[in-house]
């Protein structure tokens, strides 16, 4: 009876030191989970710390004139951005409007752009092929580092820099709209868009397209009668070769806005509102003539009361070729 006791008495004095060992390692291993925890909460924080400072010394830029490079047919070749901060930036997005167009880390190099360099990125290789018209012309053009920077532009001002507004009379243009010079195309029909300083002679269904932008501070609208015309410096046709204003486009019920770029169709032998449906063709031009070419607008100013105030501007272009067919 003794020794039962005993054993019990010594297996009773075993479990409380069994117990506070059994503590003793759920605290020290609480502990060390605990300073893990604290290590790579830190070593997160301290990765996140170092892409903020270098995220405060990346500046990407994207600033015209001349940021872009479109072919004869108005696809865009490539898009110049600047690396203005003082670390080395990777490019990995652009968009065009909140559309993605691509990943030019994928075709570019892997798209590294050093400090107060310029990186010129090819699109030409992006389907479909990026095509410069109203809607990308007027649209905000983002690059997007890899740590997240960004920079946006609309597409005129990339290609030619910021419109005057107001202008001023001593400038080249007379008149509120301002002409891109360097968007002059034609086409037949629905064909292709060609660069407009020449024409075959006899082509049919020819429709001119122009670009110009409102640099004034009120809003434009036109009138059908705005008109391009073609004048032979041979004077043979004597008489002039007149396209109409295509009022099927948006310009014809919407307001021309300050600062936009707008595409002017021009393509009716009369104006629309007197029966102008029959396209105009290259008629009655010999070989190797050249134009004198007329943009003549009429429209009216809308002022800040809503009352239209009536304007009239004459843009002379350079001479137009008509070539052999």
């Amino acid at each position: 009876m003794v020794k039962v006791r005993k054993f019990a008495e010594d297996k009773k004095g075993i479990s409380p030191l069994f117990i506070s060992l059994y503590l003793a390692l759920i605290v020290i291993l609480l502990i060390s989970m605990l300073f893990f925890a604290v290590e790579v909460s830190s070593s997160g924080l301290n990765s996140r710390l170092k892409v903020e400072q270098e995220r405060m010394q990346e500046r990407i830029v994207l600033v015209g004139p001349e940021a872009l490079e479109l072919t004869d047919a108005s696809v865009v070749e490539r898009v110049r951005v600047d690396n203005v901060g003082s670390i080395t930036v990777r490019i990995r997005a652009l968009y065009i409007g909140h559309e993605f167009i691509c990943d030019p880390s994928e075709f570019e190099g892997d798209a590294y752009v050093e400090p107060k360099e310029s990186l010129w990125i090819n699109l030409s290789s992006v389907t479909p092929a990026i095509i410069f018209n109203d809607k990308t012309a007027n649209a905000y053009w983002t690059m997007t580092t890899e740590r997240g920077s960004k920079a946006s532009e609309i597409g005129g001002k990339l290609k030619w820099g910021e419109p005057e507004i107001p202008y001023t009379a001593n400038k080249f243009y007379f008149g509120p709209l301002m002409l891109v010079f360097d968007m002059f195309h034609w086409r037949s029909g629905s064909g292709p868009w060609t660069s407009g300083w020449s024409v075959p002679k006899g082509t049919k269904d020819v429709t001119w397209r122009i670009l110009c932008v409102n640099i004034d501070n009120r809003d434009i609208v036109l009138t059908d009668t705005c008109c391009l015309t073609l004048i032979s410096n041979d004077n043979s046709p004597k008489d002039p070769l007149p396209w109409y204003i295509d009022p099927t486009f948006p310009y014809q019920t919407m307001a021309l806005k300050p600062g936009v770029f707008n595409f002017i169709h021009y393509t009716w032998s009369k104006p629309f509102s007197a029966g102008g449906t029959k396209r105009q063709a290259v008629t009655g031009m010999q070989d190797l003539t050249t134009c004198i070419t007329f943009l003549t607008f009429f429209g009216q100013f809308i002022e800040v009361n809503n009352t239209l105030t009536p304007f009239g501007q004459t843009i002379p272009f350079e001479a137009v070729l008509v070539t052999s067919e």
